[in-house]
């Protein structure tokens, strides 16, 4: 009898132990929480029996190789590792919670709640799709702090079809004709995690053939952070930047505001994007440019602003002047390399993806103002140097004209699969750039500030020129840039908007200022442009 009672209580602890399993599953599958950045699904889930876990789907099927990073709040990026898998990647959970305990310490001096902000985790990968062809892809997407100390599992799911062509399956097979394995230094391997060196008892990467001994191994493609080329703190990100010429003492006051103070809503946030720029082969004429998604974000609940305007009177500015606004933060813009790798060898490839990120400083999100007088110059302040670079690199979008003033809004709500939010040129980062590298100025002058909801996105600053009482017939032109390179997202191809332009106060008998772009000077005669 006791035999039997016992292999009853085994049973039944069985049966117990079974459908407390398919009852955790079925807890673990349903999200708790789940957000959406720029096309990448984001979920958070309870943790089961075996910890909490962090997976990455892939853009594409295939096999995929990933070098992921978080960017910390001193502005540096921490190496989480690099990672591979067969359709979607498994990152190192123990790896990631480090980095989050930084965050959580840094939130904990701005008096800010862990579950306040989601810093970016940055993926730079290559993917041997199902034709043998390689591709890449580049995102960045938000993880939040409290839900990562909480140890919630992770599910994080990739824009389908948002990689690119990298070298079709001739190319690579080309190349890798060429390659010369040097032997790594020690202090250059990176981080090794899970799945990673990829099993070589299966075709996953690239077979690499000696002629002479016939012997053969895999080689893969693999991205590598070369150098963080700019990495500043406390710096100012502009948000608004304008050349101001002609009677200017008749202006009374300029005021930029800051639309966020006012948006405390649970499920919006203001955000940071990032941008990304890749050369194939080395050369600036391959380039191709995209928004990778969020570099950074912060619920808008938490945020303390003791004012979200600043007002510019008009005895501050002279004839010429750039005026503007813009908050502290950090701006990090990195360059990575693609590696042929076979785990112990490594040979370097011309191909370079230029990445910039930014994000504000959470303790102190006032808006500054900022008067710089003289022309746009790439060696003026902030606000100057920003405005040469709209010059050089962006084209008249917008013509406006005012009597008594000028106002300009850009606020627009609009679906998140039509646009993009504000973006904001970060003279900061390039004014850094060495000559020789200009040519990827257009392409990585974006930081994007704006808000995100689970169905919305829009910008966030509102200009609001007015000119003295005796001076209100007077007419005011505004001409307003936008970039001419066009990013790609969800498909489609965007001219990154902004609030940087030109405004000129007419006066009897004055002509405004020559074209920044042309060199070409209105007279009497040419002045029907609008």
């Amino acid at each position: 009898m006791g035999g039997v009672m016992k292999k009853l209580f085994v049973l039944l602890s069985i049966v117990l132990l079974l459908g407390g399993a398919v009852s955790g599953a079925a807890v673990y599958n349903i999200p708790i929480d789940s957000r959406e950045y720029l096309g990448a699904k984001v979920e958070y889930k309870r943790s089961f029996i075996f910890g909490p876990s962090f997976e990455i789907g892939l853009p594409e099927k295939g096999y995929g190789i990933v070098t992921a990073s978080l960017l910390l709040p001193n502005g540096s990026l921490m190496e989480l590792g690099i990672f591979s898998g067969q359709d979607k990647i498994r990152i190192n959970y123990g790896q990631l919670t480090k980095a989050m305990k930084l965050w959580a310490s840094h939130l904990k001096d701005a008096k800010l709640e862990p579950g306040a902000v989601s810093p970016s985790l940055l993926l730079v990968g290559t993917l041997r799709d199902e034709n043998d062809n390689v591709r890449y892809f580049i995102k960045a997407v938000p993880i939040n702090v409290k839900k990562v100390l909480d140890k919630r599992s992770i599910q994080v799911k990739l824009p389908r079809g948002s990689s690119k062509t990298l070298y079709n399956r001739a190319r690579i097979e080309d190349k890798l004709k060429s390659i010369k394995p040097q032997k790594i230094k020690s202090k250059d391997i990176p981080a090794t995690t899970e799945n990673w060196p990829p099993n070589f008892d299966h075709d996953q990467c690239y077979w690499k053939c000696d002629p002479w001994t016939g012997s053969c191994y895999q080689v893969c493609l693999v991205w590598k952070l070369e150098q963080v080329l700019v990495s500043k703190s406390n710096t100012v990100i502009p948000l608004a930047a304008f050349q101001v010429t002609g009677d200017t003492n008749a202006i009374n006051a300029v005021t930029i505001t800051a639309t966020y103070k006012q948006k405390t809503t649970q499920s919006l946030e203001l955000v940071f994007s990032a941008a990304a720029a890749v050369e194939r082969g080395g050369s600036a004429s391959s380039m191709e440019a995209e928004i990778i998604g969020f570099s950074h974000t912060t619920n808008t609940r938490y945020l303390n602003i003791p004012e979200s305007y600043v007002r510019i009177w008009g005895s501050r500015i002279a004839s010429p002047s750039v005026i503007g606004a813009g908050i502290r933060g950090t701006v990090i813009l990195a360059k990575y390399r693609l590696y042929w790798w076979d785990g112990l060898v490594y040979q370097k490839l011309d191909d370079v993806a230029y990445v910039i990120l930014g994000k504000p400083d959470e303790g102190d999100m006032t808006l500054q103002g900022f008067v710089e007088s003289g022309w746009p110059s790439q060696y003026g302040g902030v606000i100057r140097k920003t405005m040469w670079f709209v010059h050089e690199y962006w084209e008249p979008s917008t013509y406006e004209k005012g009597q008594g003033g000028l106002v300009k809004s850009d606020i627009n709500f609009v679906s998140s699969t039509d646009t993009v939010p504000l973006f904001s040129a970060s003279a900061v980062a390039l004014g850094t750039l060495s000559y020789n590298n200009l040519e990827i100025a257009p392409f990585v002058m974006a930081i994007g500030v704006g808000f995100n909801t689970d169905s919305t996105q829009f910008s966030l600053i509102h200009l609001d020129l007015q000119l003295k009482e005796e001076y209100k017939n007077q007419y005011v032109d505004g001409t307003f840039y936008s970039s001419k390179v066009k990013f790609q997202y969800n498909g489609n191809e965007y001219s990154l908007a902004g609030m940087y332009g030109n405004i000129y106060i007419h006066s009897n008998g004055s002509l405004p200022p020559c074209d920044p772009r042309t060199g070409i000077c209105p007279t009497s005669n040419n002045l029907g442009r609008q």
